[in-house]
């Protein structure tokens, strides 16, 4: 229960600057007279996008870029377990499925480029790659 608590806290940290949209601009601040406030800018954070393709891979990309550290704690996570098992063959099997379920999701993470063309070619859509990527 405590690590789910610990990698929940870790997963929340290192999510948190996704979620900041604003930035502050300006020669406002302390002694700037006025209501003494800058001016807050929020940038467009779908800037650049013009197809659902494009949205898809903005998608894939977050995700790829947040997964990466997950695996390599749940890996280590793992391999605590599978090293300290002892004895305890429940250690030893927990420690296996994590590896097996950080490795599947790392090979759909990396085919779901992939996926999600093939299926957009079966249904009939055009989802052909973004020009940059």
């Amino acid at each position: 229960m405590l690590m789910f608590k610990l990698f929940t806290v870790f997963v929340l940290l290192l999510a948190a600057p996704v979620f900041v949209l604003a930035s502050s601009h300006g020669s406002g601040g302390e002694g700037s007279g006025g209501s003494g406030g800058d001016d807050v800018v929020i940038t467009n954070p779908l800037q650049g996008i013009n197809s659902i393709p494009d949205v898809i891979d903005r998608i894939i990309n977050f995700l790829a870029v947040l997964a990466a550290p997950i695996a390599v704690l749940m890996l280590v996570y793992a391999a605590y377990l599978f090293v300290l098992a002892g004895t305890s063959p429940d250690n030893v099997k927990k420690a296996k499925s994590i590896i097996l379920y950080v490795v599947v999701g790392l090979v759909v993470l990396g085919l779901s480029k992939a996926i999600v063309y093939v299926t957009c070619s079966v249904i009939g859509v055009d989802c052909s790659p973004p020009a940059g990527g």
